[in-house]
C-alpha cells in the first residue's frame, strides 16, 4: 500500500509541472522577442555616450565590462562557476528538471518563491532579455528563452555569454573587469583560489564582496572550493592549500572621468523622461549621441576643481551648467567640485535659495506691464505689513537709500526695496504666475510656509530654492529673444551597428515675454556686468555679456547666471550644509565669487570665436534719457541725459521730445537714435 503511495506521488508531480511548463510556455510566446540572437549579440558591447561632435564621453554606466573569448577565461573559473551555478551544465538541455520541479513546487507553497533551480542558460535569459521581477511568470519566460537559447547557441558559446554578462560587485560585469578590479590580471591568469573566489560572488554580489565583508567572501570561496573538491574537479591536496590563503585581492584607485555627473543625469532622463528600462540601458549596446561638448565639459570641470581659494578644501562645492540657449541643449554640467569625493549632481539635485539672481524676473514682468528701463521710483525705506499681524522692513545690502532712481540703475546695484516695491504694484499673482511661465517650476504655492509672499518672490528667498539647471533654463527667456527653452541632453541613440534607435529633438520653445522685453533685459542685465553687481565676469576679449548676481543671506549662496550672445552658464557655490556661510580667513564668498568663477570658464570657451553684438529684434527704440524725470528728450537739452532702449510703443515722452521729434521726422518716416553698440 505504501509502496504504491510512492509511485502515485511522483506522477502527479510530473503531471503538474508539466501542465504548468506547458502553459507557461503558450504565455511566453506572446512576448518572444523578434531577433534572440541579436539582443544576446549586444551584449558584447557597453553602451556608450558620445558629445555632439561624435568623441566619446565615456560608458552610460560606471561599470567596467570587457569582452573576453571563451579561450580567454581560465578553466578553473570555468569549473568553479559550473560547480557553483549549475551541476549538470553540459548534460541538461537548457533545463534542469529536478530543479525546476523542486522550484515550482515550492513557488505554490504559502510564501512565494523559496528556491532557484535556474540554469546557468536560465541566468543567461534572465540578465539578458527580461526583468528581474521574482514571479512565477518570470520564472516560466526563463525557461523558455533558455530552450530557445539552448537551439541557438553550443554549451560553450552559452557559458562565454554568461561569464561575459554576470554582476560581480564594485561596478564589474563580466569577469574581465572583475580579474583585473580584484587581481590586477587577466581573467585567463585567475588561479584556483582566485577564480573560486570570483564563482563565489556571483550569486550575492553585495554580500560576498572580499571589499566590504572579506570574512563571509573567505568563506563562500572556501565553500566553491569544497564543492569543486567533493565533484572530483581537483584534489584534496589542491583544495586543502587554496583554502589556506588568504584572498588575495588589491585594492584599486577610483578612475575617475569626464562627464561623470552629466552620464548620472543622461541615464536619469532617459528612464525617466523617454521611457527607457535600466536593462535596456546597461545591456542594449547603444552609442548615445548627446549634446554636450567634450571641451567644454573639460573647461568647466578643470575650473571648479580649481575654486579660488579652496581648491584644496572639501567645502564649499559648486556646480555649472552650459546651455545653448536657442536650444535648451546641454553643452556642459558639473554637479560638484570632484565626483569621486561626492558624486551628487547638485545642478538638478540641490534646489537652493537664488538670493538677487530672481530679480531679472520681476523686472521683465514690469516691464511687460507698461513699466519702462527708465521709470523712475523711489529707494526708501518701507515697512510692509504681513498677514501674520507682523511688520517687514526689507533692506538694501549696503543699508544705503538712494531716493529716485530707474529702473535701469536699481537692477545694477541690486536695490532690494525697488524689487520688493514692483512686487507690490504688479501683485503677487502675476508676479508668481510669470515666474513659473519663464520657467521657474520650483515654487511653493501651498502649506504654511509657500512662496506667496514679497520675500520669497522679490528677494529670493524660495522655500525649495532652485537648481543650477533650472534657473539656467529659466535665464534662455532673455537670452533667446523671449523664448524658453527646455533643457535636453540627447540627440539620438543607435544601435552597436549604428542603426537607428531614436532620434530627439528639442522641445517646442514657447514665448513668455515679448522680444522686446528680452532685448531690453539684456541691455539691462549688460549693465550689471558693465558697471554694477557683475563686473567680475567682464570676459577679457571685450565679449558683450549680460548676468545677475545672485547672494542669499548670511553668505550662504552665491551664484552667477550669465550669457554672452552664444552660450549661457550658471555658476552656483556653496557649502552642502545650508546654514554654513562660506567663510574664509579673507571675508566670504558671494555672487562676486561666482561671477569671477563663470568669467574664468567662459573666457576658456569663447577664447576663438568672433565678438559679436547682441542681436536687437524688430521694435526697439533708443531715446536719450533725463535721469530726474525718466522721460525721453532731445540730447542737447541736457547734457547729463543718457541713451536708453524702449520698446517702440513705449517710449516715455517728454513736450520737448515730442516737438523735437516732429520737427525732426516730418514730413520722413519716424526713424530712432543709433543704439549704442553702432
Amino acid at each position: 500500500m505504501s509502496q504504491r503511495k510512492k509511485r502515485h506521488i511522483p506522477r502527479s508531480y510530473y503531471v503538474l509541472f508539466a501542465l504548468l511548463v506547458l502553459v507557461g510556455f503558450l504565455f511566453a510566446t506572446v512576448s518572444l522577442p523578434r531577433d534572440l540572437r541579436a539582443k544576446l549579440e549586444n551584449m558584447r558591447y557597453v553602451s556608450k555616450v558620445y558629445d555632439r561632435h561624435g568623441r566619446l564621453i565615456g560608458d552610460l554606466f560606471a561599470h567596467r565590462k570587457i569582452w573576453v573569448t571563451f579561450d580567454q577565461i581560465s578553466p578553473y573559473l570555468k569549473q568553479a562557476v559550473i560547480a557553483t551555478e549549475d551541476t549538470r551544465f553540459y548534460r541538461h538541455f537548457g533545463l534542469d528538471p529536478i530543479g525546476i520541479g523542486r522550484a515550482v513546487i515550492q513557488t505554490l507553497l504559502p510564501g512565494g518563491m523559496k528556491q532557484g533551480g535556474s540554469t546557468i542558460t536560465q541566468q543567461l535569459a534572465k540578465v539578458s532579455l527580461l526583468t528581474y521581477d521574482r514571479t512565477i511568470t518570470r520564472k516560466l519566460q526563463d525557461m523558455f528563452y533558455a530552450l530557445l537559447i539552448e537551439r541557438t547557441y553550443t554549451k560553450d558559446e552559452i557559458l562565454e555569454l554568461y561569464l561575459n554578462s554576470i554582476n560581480l560587485a564594485h561596478g564589474n560585469v563580466g569577469v574581465e573587469a572583475a580579474a583585473r578590479y580584484y587581481f590586477d590580471k587577466s581573467a585567463a591568469k585567475l588561479n584556483l583560489e582566485e577564480a573560486a573566489l570570483l564563482a563565489g560572488i556571483i550569486r550575492s554580489p553585495e554580500n560576498y564582496s572580499p571589499f566590504k565583508h572579506p570574512e563571509v567572501a573567505k568563506n563562500r570561496r572556501n565553500l566553491v572550493l569544497r564543492l569543486m573538491w567533493e565533484q572530483g574537479l581537483i584534489t584534496e591536496k589542491q583544495y586543502q592549500t587554496a583554502i589556506a590563503k588568504d584572498l588575495g585581492v588589491k585594492p584599486q584607485q577610483a578612475r575617475s572621468s569626464v562627464g561623470a555627473y552629466f552620464i548620472d543625469y543622461l541615464r536619469e532622463y532617459l528612464t525617466t523622461e523617454e521611457g527607457f528600462t535600466e536593462e535596456e540601458l546597461l545591456w542594449g549596446g547603444y552609442k548615445i549621441y548627446t549634446t554636450l561638448d567634450l571641451d567644454f565639459q573639460q573647461a568647466a570641470e578643470l575650473t571648479l576643481k580649481h575654486l579660488p581659494r579652496y581648491s584644496a578644501a572639501v567645502q564649499p562645492e559648486a556646480a555649472l551648467v552650459t546651455l545653448d540657449p536657442s536650444t535648451g541643449a546641454i553643452l556642459a554640467m558639473v554637479g560638484g567640485r570632484d565626483y569621486q569625493t561626492s558624486p551628487l549632481n547638485r545642478s538638478v539635485k540641490a534646489h537652493r535659495q537664488p538670493g538677487s539672481a530672481i530679480k531679472p524676473f520681476i523686472y521683465a514682468t514690469a516691464l511687460e506691464h507698461n513699466f519702462t528701463a527708465a521709470t523712475i521710483l523711489d529707494d526708501h525705506p518701507l515697512e510692509i505689513p504681513l498677514e501674520n499681524g507682523t511688520v517687514w522692513t526689507p533692506e538694501n545690502n549696503n543699508g544705503e537709500y538712494q531716493g529716485r532712481i530707474t529702473l535701469r540703475r536699481a537692477l545694477r546695484e541690486s536695490v532690494n526695496t525697488i524689487a520688493v516695491q514692483l512686487v507690490q504694484t504688479l501683485g503677487i499673482p502675476t508676479v508668481a504666475g510669470q515666474l513659473e511661465q519663464m520657467g521657474i517650476e520650483s515654487l511653493v504655492r501651498e502649506g504654511k510656509v509657500n512662496d506667496l509672499g514679497y520675500a520669497p518672490l522679490a528677494l529670493g528667498g524660495l522655500t525649495k530654492g532652485v537648481t543650477p539647471l533650472e534657473l539656467a533654463a529659466a535665464y534662455t527667456s532673455f537670452a533667446n529673444q523671449g523664448q524658453y527653452c527646455k533643457p535636453y541632453p540627447v540627440v539620438r541613440i543607435t544601435d552597436y551597428q549604428g542603426r537607428t534607435i531614436k532620434t530627439f529633438k528639442p522641445k517646442p520653445a514657447r514665448e513668455v515675454i515679448t522680444p522686446q522685453t528680452a532685448y531690453i533685459m539684456t541691455m539691462l542685465l549688460k549693465d550689471v556686468v558693465d558697471q554694477g553687481t557683475g563686473q567680475r565676469a567682464k570676459l577679457p576679449d571685450g565679449r558683450p555679456v549680460a548676468g545677475k548676481t545672485g547672494t542669499t543671506n548670511d553668505y550662504t549662496n552665491a551664484w552667477f547666471v550669465g550669457y554672452t550672445p552664444e552660450y549661457l552658464t550658471t555658476v552656483w557655490i556653496g557649502n552642502d550644509r545650508q546654514e554654513e556661510p562660506m567663510r574664509y580667513k579673507e571675508g566670504v564668498i558671494g555672487g562676486g565669487t561666482a561671477a569671477a568663477v563663470w568669467r574664468d570658464y567662459m573666457a576658456r570657451i569663447t577664447a576663438n570665436l568672433p565678438v559679436v553684438a547682441f542681436a536687437e529684434p524688430e521694435g526697439i527704440v533708443w531715446a536719450h534719457v533725463d535721469a530726474e524725470t525718466g522721460q525721453a528728450i532731445p540730447a542737447w537739452i541736457n547734457k547729463d541725459s543718457y541713451l536708453e532702449v524702449f520698446a517702440e510703443n513705449r517710449v516715455p515722452e517728454s513736450a520737448s521730445y515730442k516737438i523735437w521729434r516732429w520737427l525732426t521726422t516730418w514730413p520722413k518716416k519716424i526713424t530712432r537714435e543709433k543704439a549704442p553698440s553702432e
